[in-house]
């Protein structure tokens, strides 16, 4: 195999998101606290999750977009607490403003600045997430050419169309590219929706039932991706 590309997941292949996550979502109801104190005690678990399923339902596919599932939540929460439409709006945009502030402060697993930096400098590394994280605002952000979100490019993994997208603007083929990603799912399952190679990042050690490459740690990828090009 000829590899000149290296896709990335980000949330919880490269980096631990759940910190950032929390403090995002933390200053996001700060922020409409706030702007609505009258409303903050209806600003409940239940009352979210209840406004969420009622966006899903509606519309499906928003799921694949983490971006506008989260703004039209709170749309949503606030017009069945009899705010204004344009209010709603205006301020869900601006509570989503307050989460992303927070979005990038990730914190990198042990291994990832060493083992990306080395493959950085045989490969051309990029990024497809299905999360809002701009990698390029975090301390990885100079060893990725390219960054791709589902937000932003209208598809989600594992679709195969935000693979392709990516691939077209890094000018390769899927035979020239090897994507590393934590979830069977929505990695594993779009790499080989788009026709390219996938390692599995495993470090749970969860049953391999479909016989894929894997690797239980980051520092192990060299050598992984080293045996596909042999």
């Amino acid at each position: 195999m000829t590899i000149t590309t290296l896709s990335f997941d980000l949330d919880d292949t490269v980096w631990d998101p759940r910190p950032a996550l929390l403090a995002a979502d933390k200053a996001q109801w700060q922020h409409l606290t706030v702007r609505f104190p009258g409303l903050s005690e209806h600003f409940t678990k239940d009352r979210v999750l209840g406004c969420r399923k009622r966006v899903i339902d509606k519309s499906p596919m928003i799921v694949g977009d983490v971006t506008a599932l989260r703004i039209e939540v709170m749309e949503q929460l606030l017009r069945s607490l009899d705010v204004p439409n344009e209010a709603a709006t205006s301020a869900a945009k601006d509570a989503f403003a307050a989460f992303m502030a927070h979005r990038n402060d990730v914190i990198l697993f042990p291994d990832a600045m060493a083992v990306l930096t080395e493959l950085a400098e045989r490969f051309t590394l990029i990024a497809i997430t299905n999360g809002n994280a701009d990698v390029h605002k975090t301390p990885l952000g100079p060893l990725f050419s390219l960054a791709f979100r589902a937000d932003e490019v209208g598809s989600a993994k594992p679709d195969a169309k935000i693979f392709e997208v990516a691939m077209s603007a890094a000018q390769c083929s899927p035979e020239e590219m090897i994507h590393i990603g934590d979830s069977i799912e929505t990695d594993v399952n779009g790499a080989l929706n788009a026709g390219i190679t996938p390692i599995w990042f495993n470090p749970d050690e969860d049953d391999n039932s479909l016989g894929i490459r894997e690797v239980r740690s980051l520092a192990d990828l060299p050598a992984a991706i080293d045996s596909l090009v042999a």
